[in-house]
């Protein structure tokens, strides 16, 4: 039977986000919401009301429906969190990904041949380099070592500069501003202060590259795309900084927990040392498993939309839990354990359609590195803390750690 959506002042729905009981583990509410219909009804922080929708199945479907919008501003669009506010309040501060067709692929075209697997694999010698530069630092020094000050964090951060041609003596303050920009713990006011610094500094280097490019990204966008009129400096800005913030932030987050797998899984830790070659399968599956997207992505219907056995109306918000739906299993069994046999390649932890995450091949190739190069500068690496001590970021919407003390 189809069931239609109530009136919000009638329906009872529980609070999201929910809370965690295992930190590595997303909210078991959303497991049993996954048994029973194809999407369920949730209150935000606001009071509103919008659909959950927590399996593997039904997060593909409205993801590749383009039913659903990306924009912000449209009518019953979620407000996952009150710094959400500040793009449908100023939608030029709005990136490709709050956009959709046709506007969002040709921004999005911009960007693709800088992103492929193959740019992504020319990048793995540097990457490589860079992390016996910081690794090997590290291990001369005193033990325990915070591997997400000293690692998860800079890797990224100077991968994603590097790209950019940024000097190194801004990458503090491009990590300082791109944390507050996904960090709910901070007003609205303060992220927004932090986004207009972000992009005045990114005007700069933008307006730079203008008068004197070079062989960075930023450069390439310029000479192709900027000076023969196809594409304004406005709407580069944002451009600019959606790489820098998902550049860094997110791979910070994945690479911390994926190294917590590491250091607290012997078997794990020496499957990987003995065969290296099963470090792609083993990332992939710690995407799955962290689907650090811990409140997911939010959608909202343009026109009537029959997901199964329920109907969401034009107007009406939905969320996708990738968390969820990366613990579905019916897709993939006994889901809440590690298994670097398992085929993972579905998972949903850089979403789904035509926004799924570009810089998806650079992530791959960065977590690989990293974890390989933990195994080789610190064997037998573990935690220095006791586990129930770890700093989880649950403010943060890259689910992470806050810090990861480790010795060898």
């Amino acid at each position: 039977m189809m069931n239609e959506a109530a009136p919000q002042s009638d329906q009872v729905a529980p609070a999201y986000p929910m809370h965690r009981v295992c930190p590595v583990d997303p909210p078991p509410q959303l497991a049993g919401l996954r048994s029973q219909k194809a999407a369920s009804r949730v209150t935000l922080w606001d009071g509103s009301q919008v659909w959950l929708v927590t399996s593997h199945a039904g997060a593909r479907a409205v993801l590749g429906d383009r039913r659903f919008t990306a924009v912000t501003s449209a009518p019953g669009f979620p407000m996952l969190t009150r710094t959400s506010q500040l793009v449908r309040a100023n939608p030029e501060s709005a990136s490709f990904i709050r956009m959709d067709d046709p506007q969002h692929s040709r921004l999005r075209s911009m960007l693709t041949r800088d992103f492929l697997a193959r740019r992504a694999e020319a990048l793995r010698p540097a990457v490589r380099e860079l992390l016996d530069e910081i690794l090997g630092g590290l291990v001369k020094g005193e033990r325990p070592v915070d591997l997400v000050a000293g690692l998860t964090i800079p890797v990224p951060s100077r991968v994603i500069t590097l790209l950019f041609g940024a000097g190194d003596d801004r990458r503090e303050f491009i990590e300082d501003r791109s944390a507050v920009l996904i960090d709910r713990g901070y007003t609205p006011e303060q992220v927004a202060k932090a986004r207009d610094e972000l992009d005045g500094y990114l005007r700069e280097l933008v307006e730079e590259r203008i008068e004197n490019p070079g062989t960075d990204l930023i450069s390439r966008l310029v000479i192709d795309q900027v000076r023969p009129g196809h594409l304004r400096v406005e709407e580069m800005v944002p451009m600019c900084r959606l790489l820098l913030v998902a550049g860094h932030g997110t791979t910070t987050s994945q690479a911390s927990l994926s190294l917590l797998s590491l250091l607290t899984d012997p078997e794990l830790a020496g499957r990987l040392t003995e065969d290296p070659a099963l470090l792609p399968k083993a990332v992939e599956e710690l995407l799955r498993f962290h689907s650090i997207v811990q409140n997911g992505l939010a959608r909202a219907a343009v026109e009537d939309v029959q997901l199964d056995d329920v109907l969401i109306r034009a107007g009406e918000g939905v969320v996708l839990s990738l968390s969820a739906g990366n613990r579905d299993e019916t897709v993939f069994p006994d889901p809440d354990r590690v298994d670097v046999d398992r085929d993972a390649r579905r998972h949903l932890a850089f979403g789904h359609g035509m926004h799924q995450c570009l810089g998806q091949w650079l992530a791959r190739v960065e977590l690989e590195e990293i974890l390989a190069a933990v195994l080789r500068w610190m064997p037998g690496a573990r935690l220095a803390v006791p586990f129930e001590e770890l700093d989880f970021r649950h403010e943060v919407s890259s689910y992470g750690l806050g810090a990861l003390p480790v010795t060898w």
